[in-house]
């Protein structure tokens, strides 16, 4: 806008402080302009007062050229309007930029001023007429000048906070310094890569706009610039700004500790572990390699999680007690690595114990074997038998965790075996019991079948009892030689056929009777494999499964087969 000027002018203006105070509150944002008094309009110049040949010659003295303003950004225009040499006071004159027009009166002195504000007037160059129309005793006068109005001039300053491993905000401000609104888009770059594009509208002469910088850059230095395009270039000029983001490791804290607070030594168990990071924001990737190590030993290895998290599987072979491990933490790429120590408690395990007693007629001797059984590692310590009581064997265990006993003249009954074990370091203390029986010899009524078979003998030496459903016969036999049968026998039926296979002895009933088919009697039955069992029936009809043997054969069976003889079932009946 176009407003009277104050400060050099001030002499020269005293005439007409009035009317300047007047014409500034007058000023508006269109340059249209008008001056105070009765009238709005300019006086009209004085003719028939003189003669023209009489009137004087005007003058008006202003600068050939301003210098060159910034949009936004006022520039004072002073001038001076003189007839024969001397000022022409309380003259009315017309100052005119574009189609804005303006009327101010001029000092005592002729002088006169006014203030050109750029935010009103088109950027580029712009011509100022400063115009006199003359009155009877001088003449019009008039005088031009031009204005240079160049872009205001723009910075942004870009500031950047890491956020996380490979991120971080970035925010750019936008500053006008001649108070102008900057309006446009920001374009922000890392390492010379497009990130994002953001409007941006500003207030008291700032815009500032601010964008997510996602994870994933690595760590060192990385250059990101945020550029400022104007809305109108024209009134504001472009810029840049450049910061560096330096992504730095981040430290990090390690602990672990066993899912249990006690853990049996064989047990498979495993470790919990949590990484920290330690300086560096939330969200950061915590993802490593993981090691447990037992001095220099690894006892397990894996991953974590980006959260810091792995749970590690091992198999515990510590001793009983407490000991110490060291957890090591690799780190990665945005994450220094770290590693501490924890305390894992070992408790002792239980033992199996597996006793072995041979089979022997009246008089013979043999040999009780003892295996104590425990895991990952053979139990070591001592261990002691007794057979009816009294001690046979009392000493260490060999490599294989094993001890015998040599029997000799063991007479016929069943004879209690006890073995107590001492236990170890890692291993508990146990005690376990067997029976031995030695049976009578039996008397075989089928001593010329029985020779046949024991000439190549189908049936493996380990059984106790064999079935040969080929041939609808049964046997028992020691160590391969057969001691009573072959007898006959019937087996199940089609659609209840035997099945063949190994089996074990694993209950026997006197007086049964079934329970799937109406409460039929199964005397002498010694069962071997689910509802299968030896017991006496008919040898001319089929069973539902079963073996059916004679009365004779069934209680003989009965009598000398003990739960957990072996039971061979082989062939396929012929029916």
């Amino acid at each position: 806008m176009l407003r009277p000027q104050p400060g050099s002018y001030r002499a020269g203006l005293r005439q007409s402080v009035a009317v300047g105070r007047c014409l500034v509150a007058a000023l508006t944002a269109t340059l249209v302009l008008t001056a105070c008094g009765p009238s709005s309009a300019v006086p009209e110049p004085t003719t028939g007062v003189s003669d023209a040949a009489t009137a004087q010659a005007s003058s008006i003295t202003l600068p050939q050229d301003l210098s060159p303003i910034l949009f936004g950004r006022s520039i004072s225009l002073g001038f001076t309007l003189r007839s024969a040499g001397v000022g022409l006071a309380g003259a009315a004159v017309q100052v005119q930029v574009g189609s804005a027009t303006v009327p101010i009166t001029t000092s005592a002195t002729g002088s006169a001023g006014v203030l050109l504000d750029s935010r009103d007037l088109k950027p580029g160059r712009q011509t100022v007429t400063v115009s006199y129309a003359g009155d009877a005793q001088h003449l019009a006068a008039e005088a031009s000048t031009t204005v240079q109005i160049d872009p205001a001039e723009s910075s942004v300053a870009l500031k950047l906070t890491p956020t996380g491993t490979g991120a971080a905000d970035a925010v750019a401000t936008v500053t006008v310094g001649t108070g102008v609104n900057p309006v446009g888009q920001i374009a922000f770059t890392v390492d010379g890569a497009p990130l994002e594009t953001q409007p941006v509208t500003g207030a008291d002469g700032r815009g500032t706009v601010g964008i997510r910088i996602s994870a994933g850059l690595a760590v060192g230095d990385h250059h990101v610039a945020a550029a400022f395009t104007p809305g109108v270039p024209a009134e504001v000029s472009a810029a840049s700004g450049a910061a560096v983001l330096t992504l730095a490791k981040a430290a990090s804290g390690v602990t672990a500790a066993a899912h249990k607070d006690v853990i049996r030594y064989g047990d498979q168990a495993s470790f919990s572990v949590a990484v920290q990071p330690l300086g560096s924001p939330p969200g950061t990737d915590l993802t490593g390699a993981i090691t447990v190590l037992d001095g220099a030993t690894p006892v397990a290895e894996g991953t974590t999680d980006p959260t810091g998290a792995a749970s590690l599987d091992f198999l515990n072979r510590a001793d009983p007690g407490s000991k110490t491990y060291t957890v090591t933490y690799a780190g990665n790429a945005g994450v220094f690595g770290s590693q501490a120590e924890f305390a894992v408690q070992t408790s002792q395990t239980n033992v199996d114990i597996a006793i072995s007693t041979p089979s022997l007629r009246p008089g013979d001797s043999g040999t009780v074997t003892v295996s104590v059984i425990g895991t990952p590692d053979r139990p070591t310590g001592t261990a002691v038998i007794t057979v009816d009581g009294a001690e046979v064997a009392n000493g260490p265990l060999d490599a294989d965790g094993r001890i015998s006993a040599t029997l000799t003249s063991v007479s016929v009954g069943s004879h209690p075996v006890t073995v107590t074990y001492s236990g170890d370091v890692r291993f508990e203390a146990n005690t376990a019991s067997a029976t031995l029986r030695v049976k009578e010899p039996l008397s075989n009524p089928y001593a010329n079948g029985a020779a046949s078979i024991n000439a190549d003998n189908p049936c493996p030496s380990w059984a106790a009892a064999c079935v040969d459903l080929s041939n609808d016969r049964a046997w028992m036999q020691s160590g391969g030689t057969v001691t009573y049968g072959p007898v006959s026998i019937t087996s199940g039926r089609p659609g209840y056929r035997t099945p063949s296979g190994t089996f074990e002895v694993y209950w026997r009933d006197k007086n049964h009777k079934s329970s799937l088919y109406d409460d039929a009697p199964m005397p002498n039955s010694v069962f071997f494999n689910g509802g299968i069992a030896f017991h006496a029936g008919s040898l001319s009809a089929q069973s539902h499964g079963c073996i059916h043997l004679s009365w004779s054969a069934s209680l003989t069976f009965f009598d000398n087969l003990s739960v957990g003889d072996a039971v061979y079932v082989f062939g396929y009946a012929p029916y």
